[in-house]
């Protein structure tokens, strides 16, 4: 039996996935069952020696509650990051968040007011 190949670009989206399952405290059996497979699919997708097809990526994307984005990319969408972490947090801190979000982004619109009324350097013609 001829032993498997990796493939670089399997062996990303395999780290990828194990991450982010890992992330999730899912079992690699669970994910398994969850996506009509067996648990050594799963292990040879993380660990790089087959791919996933689109319908699988779909699904294990679906599964994890992550973009394809984010899977393939490691991309982080700065508003889902953020209301990740949020939804984390005791509800009692809300309202001081909120308060405090709402005096930055009034720190920032008056910092952008000051600078744009502010004269550049005037730039030579040429």
């Amino acid at each position: 039996m001829r032993a498997k190949e990796k493939k670089e670009i399997n062996v990303l989206i395999g780290e990828q996935i194990r991450l982010y399952r890992d992330k999730s405290g899912m079992s690699r059996e669970r994910l398994a069952e969850l996506m009509g497979v067996t648990p050594r699919f799963v292990a040879d997708v993380e660990l790089g020696f087959v791919g996933v097809s689109l319908t699988s990526l779909k699904k294990i994307c679906e599964i994890l509650g992550i973009s394809a984005d984010r899977l393939l990319w490691k991309k982080e969408d700065s508003a889902v990051s953020f209301s990740e972490r949020l939804s984390h947090v005791d509800e009692q801190w809300i309202p001081l968040i909120e308060n405090l979000l709402q005096k930055q982004l009034e720190l920032i619109a008056a910092m952008e007011k000051k600078y744009s009324d502010t004269p550049s350097k005037a730039k030579p013609a040429g």
